[in-house]
Formats: C-alpha cells, sequence, structure tokens
C-alpha cells in the first residue's frame, strides 16, 4: 500500500479549492465584523454622531472592499448594515 504513494502525483486541487473558500470568508467575517466595532465604538466611545460614524465605517468599508478584492456579498452586507444603522439611529433621534 505505502508503494503506491508518489511523491508529488496526489491531486490537491480540492485542498487548494478548500482553503482558498476558508480564506474568503475569514477575511469576509474580519471586515465584517471589524466595520460593526468600528461603527458601534465611534458612536458610543468616541461620542462622535451616529451619521459622523457612519460616514467614517462607510469610508473603511470601501477602502477594505477594494484593498481586500471583496465581491457583491460584501457589498450588499455593507449596505444591509449601513441601513439598519440609518433605520436604528433615524429612531434613537426621533424618540430619543
Amino acid at each position: 500500500m505505502a508503494d503506491d504513494y508518489t511523491r508529488g502525483q496526489m491531486d490537491i486541487s480540492e485542498h487548494k479549492a478548500t482553503f482558498s473558500g476558508v480564506m474568503q470568508v475569514s477575511v469576509f467575517s474580519t471586515l465584517i465584523i471589524g466595520l460593526a466595532v468600528l461603527y458601534l465604538t465611534l458612536v458610543f466611545g468616541g461620542g462622535i454622531g451616529w451619521i459622523n460614524s457612519l460616514i467614517v465605517s462607510a469610508i473603511v468599508a470601501v477602502a477594505g472592499g477594494v484593498v481586500m478584492k471583496q465581491g457583491a456579498l460584501y457589498w450588499v452586507s455593507c449596505g444591509f448594515l449601513a441601513i439598519i444603522a440609518v433605520i436604528s439611529g433615524g429612531l434613537v433621534s426621533v424618540l430619543g
């Protein structure tokens, strides 16, 4: 059985695809979580208004997405998070 193995002859295309997928998910998750933490830190820790915090977070999101070459799912997720921030910030401004 060990005689059947020849070094360098194994097909590793599936291994490479899996590794690439894991790295893409890791980068995507890190960027999204980092943006959420940045926004919340600016709003609650920095005392900056929610609109200014959203603008700063959007600039960082665009820079991070371009540098890390993110796909459509990243941009949709950032848009969804921005919509949530606008709705929640608007509600707090009106009700608070």
